[in-house]
């Protein structure tokens, strides 16, 4: 039992941050949509977010965006496992090395869901954020880096789950069989693209990361697909990042800090 009620102002201040984290920016009309709270309430919030330096207003048009101070909130949160450092270390260089972004994302029930971003140190970047955005399991590269590189007994699996929540309408057979020329070409290239068809401006492409046999993520890139001639260079970057993660998972616990060149 709680020995205190809970602080509405402070749960909905935290509502709001957490839906402005999921878009580049919004409005007042699209944070009442989103949260249900008055708009009254919302302009007294962002007023005070704006003020102590942790939003910014665009424009009336435009509507209110987070600034690089939110970065601080997760300064002390080491959320990802010791496991994920190879693959946290991997990601840093393949920004450093290549500039555009890097991603982890992990499996949870149907999608799979932005652990880790290199965003805040890539100036290609075209969001502010994806940290907990959950992604298409068909669609997204992520999503199907892990359809071709898991078991096929788990990749069955999520194909019934797919089907039973109704993200796929038809038969665990028929999904099967649509995504099979995705999975054999992510298999046989090692690496995963995303459906041309999403987000049509940019491509994303995703590596699996390796623990052991065990796969336990993904790490992905997105890019401007005009700004890239040759994709090769990406390719065979975002390959290796993946073989780095690997081979160290692999070595003694007790070895030193791994090292990604770029």
């Amino acid at each position: 039992m709680r020995s205190y009620d809970q602080l509405k102002t402070v749960e909905k201040t935290l509502v709001v941050l957490e839906e402005l984290n999921r878009h580049p920016a919004r409005r007042v009309s699209d944070l009442k949509a989103a949260t249900g709270i008055p708009a009254p309430s919302l302009v007294r919030i962002l007023e005070t977010l704006v003020g102590i330096g942790y939003v910014r207003q665009m424009s009336r048009m435009s509507g209110y965006c987070l600034t690089d101070k939110v970065q601080a909130l997760a300064a002390g949160y080491h959320g990802l496992p010791e496991v994920f450092e190879g693959a946290k270390l991997a990601a840093d260089a393949f920004t450093r090395d290549m500039l555009w972004p890097a991603s982890i994302a992990t499996f949870d029930v149907d999608a799979m869901v932005v652990r880790y971003s290199t965003i805040p140190a890539s100036p290609l970047s075209h969001k502010q954020s994806t940290i907990n955005t959950r992604l298409d399991m068909l669609t997204r590269g992520h999503g199907r880096a892990y359809l071709a590189f898991c078991a096929e007994e788990e990749r069955r699996h999520v194909y019934d789950v797919l089907v039973r929540s109704s993200l796929y309408h038809g038969t665990a057979e028929e999904l099967e069989a649509e995504m099979a020329p995705v999975i054999a070409s992510a298999r046989r290239l090692g690496i995963a693209r995303r459906d041309p068809q999403v987000e049509t401006g940019t491509t994303t492409l995703a590596v699996p990361v390796w623990v052991g046999s065990r796969l336990v993520a993904t790490l992905g890139t997105t890019f401007f697909r005009n700004s890239v001639r040759d994709q090769s260079p990406i390719v065979q970057r975002l390959l290796a990042a993946g073989e780095q993660v690997r081979t160290w998972s692999a070595s003694p616990r007790s070895s030193a800090q791994p090292r990604f060149q770029a």
